[in-house]
């Protein structure tokens, strides 16, 4: 409850409590005063009317005393006039008419007032002629009464209308620049600060809305310098300053959180001898010039379309990480990376195919350990072979193109049920899991396809729309079918993420299945780099309908990561790279990361983790979560759902 709303409850229990004690005192006092009238006037007709009888008894003349009790019993309190004359024992009663009264029923039993009756002995002064009885009945004091409180509370309600409204407005006025803060306060929590200037003439809430401005202002410079920091550090220490590619800390860090989510990746190694010759030739300065030229070539154009990341890794070496494995587009590159090598040595007027060698390797289950050796073997055979590129390969090589490689994958999804798994996120505290982290497997070309390699294959051939929307179905499936479970989270694919198509899909598949706290929702920071302003628009559809939406592999790229402030996720789930800790550099990075999320008010999940001593590291920096297989997927559905394809793990 605001303030504003606890000062006008306040106003308007008081005015209740006015309104009810007014009307409690009013109605006992009118209650009394009808009572005497009551008794006052029995009293008053009663003996008039026993001194107006004599004559009229003592003559016999009936119409007379008809006229005479008519006169009487027209009176607006008078009920009922008995007259029993002693001489004939005859009883002659008057009632007069009940008009209908205005007073509701519980009204009247609520006063307690009932017809008063009075008898009296009517003489001549020594005889006792007749017996007067009279009832005086209340129902048109109560009538009065009735209008009276009416009128009474009506007036008062509207007075009390009236001061609340009164109330309302001078203390909307008064604290304008409260409800400006709160604002102000928000914004400044989301990263966005604009001073506060709302007018009052109070002076303490003139100096609150300055002290206010002056601590707004130190925060958003403290956020900000967070994030160039954050930038700071990662060209500081995970830059080469002069090739200006990322150094081998940061390729390092990028490949084991690629082959730890199971992508499938290929690795080639470049040993650039030439540029060593250029130095002895011409100095360091013609040979820095020459890495920097090469190091643009190779993160532009084409090549930059489609590698993830190029890194110097020593004084004449580069690494190129591509998250593909697919013979004929790596061999593609291979043709395009060879093309660019040799128009840089074409620009020094030297010979091409020569002064460097290739070495490649690919992966899907080795470590970043094994697989840079694998390269640096590779290397080193077509080096001795004086070859420009060795590429070990024992397989044969798939004669399928990328077409027919396609419509496989899409009619596997369409005809085989996917395999669902779930990581369990758990709580710091141990106690509950937070949610779970849905993987699909998948049936394809008569072998299973693990999360990793299918998520690698569904972008690869553009399908990342219809593979959310059979995920979403099947975990829709498996809700109805096991309404008791933890919340289950859903990664959207890129091309989701970028889809109009889709979020108007998913906004009616929301509507229909009442997910909401069953469901969350996440996105890859690579898809909130590439496209902003379409996750902002997913981002609010999600939120509209009551669900939670979430950031993956926060700080991958360990670079700016100001964008949260305009997407404002619920939670962010750190890198899957930074679940083990190698070097102080990344200690640093994993601090910032957590301390930014924090000062947005954002919970930050650690992945990766495999042992309690890594939780222990993530706990004590202020993580609220944790994820890793130190707590392994589990299959959410049965084998009979898998199409008959039994998963062995």
């Amino acid at each position: 409850m605001t303030l504003h709303q606890r000062v006008l409850s306040f106003v308007i229990t008081a005015a209740v409590v006015i309104l009810l004690v007014t009307t409690a005192v009013v109605f006992h006092f009118g209650v009394e005063q009808i009572e005497r009238e009551q008794q006052q006037h029995s009293r008053l007709l009663s003996q008039s009317l026993a001194e107006a009888l004599p004559v009229v008894l003592e003559q016999g003349d009936t119409q007379r005393l008809n006229k005479l009790v008519s006169h009487f019993i027209t009176m607006p309190q008078v009920e009922k006039i008995i007259v029993k004359p002693m001489l004939s024992g005859d009883r002659q009663v008057w009632e007069s008419d009940s008009p209908s009264l205005d007073a509701p029923g519980w009204f009247t039993q609520l006063t307690g007032l009932t017809t008063r009756t009075r008898s009296v002995s009517v003489t001549n002064g020594w005889t006792q002629l007749a017996q007067l009885t009279i009832a005086i009945g209340p129902q048109r004091n109560i009538e009065t009464l009735w209008s009276r409180l009416l009128q009474l509370v009506l007036g008062l309600m509207a007075v009390s209308v009236l001061i609340s409204l009164g109330a309302s407005v001078m203390f909307l006025s008064v604290t304008a620049p409260l409800g400006e803060l709160r604002k102000r306060l928000k914004a400044l929590g989301h990263g966005d600060f604009h001073p506060a200037r709302a007018r009052t003439r109070v002076n303490d809430l003139v100096a609150l809305q300055s002290a206010f401005n002056l601590a707004g202002q130190q925060v958003a410079k403290v956020q900000q310098s967070q994030q160039e920091e954050l930038a700071r550090l990662r060209d500081k220490l995970m830059v080469d300053p002069v090739s200006r590619l990322p150094n081998r800390g940061y390729f390092q860090h990028q490949l084991q959180s690629y082959i730890k989510d199971g992508v499938g990746c290929t690795l080639v190694l470049i040993e650039v001898s030439w540029l060593s010759r250029l130095r002895a030739r011409y100095g360091y300065q013609y040979r820095d010039q020459c890495w920097r030229l090469l190091g643009e070539a190779l993160t532009q154009g084409e090549l930059a379309q489609s590698h993830q990341l190029v890194a110097r890794l020593s004084h004449n070496e580069i690494a190129i990480l591509l998250t593909i494995d697919e013979e004929s587009i790596v061999r593609r590159y291979l043709r395009q990376l060879l093309r660019a090598i040799n128009q840089e040595l074409e620009h020094i007027a030297l010979p091409v195919n020569q002064g460097f060698h290739l070495g490649l390797a690919q992966t899907r289950t080795d470590d970043t350990a094994s697989l840079m050796a694998k390269a640096d073997n590779a290397l080193q055979q077509a080096k001795r072979q004086g070859d420009v590129y060795f590429w070990p390969s024992d397989e044969q090589a798939d004669s399928r193109t990328r077409e027919q490689w396609r419509q496989i994958l899409l009619d596997a999804l369409n005809k085989n049920p996917l395999a669902l798994y779930a990581q369990p996120v758990r709580h710091r505290d141990n106690q509950h899991n937070w949610h779970q982290e849905v993987y699909a497997h998948l049936w394809v070309d008569e072998s299973w396809l693990a999360a990793g390699q299918l998520l690698n294959r569904i972008s690869m051939y553009a399908l990342g729309e219809e593979f959310d929307r059979h995920v979403l179905a099947r975990v829709d499936e498996y809700v109805k079918a096991n309404p008791v479970t933890d919340k289950l989270a859903v990664n959207l694919t890129l091309e989701s993420v970028k889809s109009q198509a889709f979020h108007d899909w998913l906004q009616n598949f929301l509507l229909k299945t009442y997910l909401a706290n069953k469901l969350t929702f996440e996105v890859a920071e690579r898809a909130v780099h590439q496209d902003l302003e379409a996750c902002q628009a997913l981002f609010q559809l999600i939120r509209d309908q009551g669900f939670e939406v979430g950031v993956d592999h926060f700080g991958r790229d360990m670079d700016n990561v100001e964008y949260i402030k305009n997407i404002e996720p619920d939670y962010v789930k750190l890198d899957i790279g930074f679940g083990q800790p190698s070097s102080d550099v990344d200690d640093v990075f994993i601090r910032m990361l957590v301390n930014i999320a924090a000062s947005r008010e954002i919970k930050v999940i650690a992945t990766g983790i495999e042992q309690s001593e890594q939780h222990q590291y993530f706990h004590q920096l202020g993580c609220q979560g944790y994820q890793g297989y130190i707590l392994p997927p589990i299959r959410l559905d049965s084998d009979h759902a898998h199409g008959g394809h039994e998963r062995r793990d």
